[in-house]
């Protein structure tokens, strides 16, 4: 054993004014670096996979409509991030009309065989979110919608008429980008 001098001070550690714990070493941080973050995201589905998706989200925020719900919004993801395609965001005016709003979605998502991955926030309802995988539908109170401002997070995400029926590969959607509805100029 080497003989230790109590007087002498470890060169590990600073010099720490009397009374201070001195501090430890660091250890070297040696991590692989991740994978570069893609500039979009990637393409994770099938054509089809997302039109249906388009088209079972545009029918939670018509549902919604017909269940009294205002501000509806369909926000398309697909370029800001590879979690989801499309987040339906929506106010309830009162939290019984908002699991209202819930219970008739997912009542009709189950007749059209779109099952749930999850549910949160319906006890309290505030900021109900129903999870199906390719979309999400947000229900927000006033004072949650105005807090949580997803409008805001997601702001470079393209907002789509979800009362439209023409799904992204449908004729229309090929127009020229410079003409109006099915090519007519604008």
């Amino acid at each position: 054993m080497p003989d230790a001098n109590p007087t002498q001070p470890d060169d590990r550690f600073p010099e720490q004014p009397e009374g201070k714990i001195p501090l430890l070493p660091r250890r070297a941080r040696v991590h692989d670096v991740q994978d570069d973050v893609p500039p979009a995201a990637v393409t994770r589905s099938s054509p089809e996979r997302q039109a249906r998706a388009l088209q079972l989200a545009r029918q939670c925020a018509r549902i919604a409509e017909e269940n009294r719900a205002r501000e509806i919004e369909l926000l398309d993801l697909r370029q800001s991030t590879p979690l989801f395609d499309y987040f339906v965001v929506l106010t309830a005016p009162s939290r019984r009309q908002a699991n209202a709003i819930v219970s008739e979605i997912d009542h009709e998502m189950k007749r059209l065989d779109e099952r749930k991955l999850g549910i949160e926030g319906s006890e309290e309802g505030r900021w109900t979110l129903i999870d199906y995988g390719d979309f999400v539908v947000h229900v927000f109170s006033d004072e949650a919608r105005a807090f949580y401002a997803l409008e805001d997070i997601w702001g470079d995400a393209p907002r789509l008429d979800w009362k439209d029926d023409a799904s992204p590969a449908s004729p229309a959607a090929d127009a020229d980008p410079g003409s109006g509805p099915a090519g007519e100029p604008s």
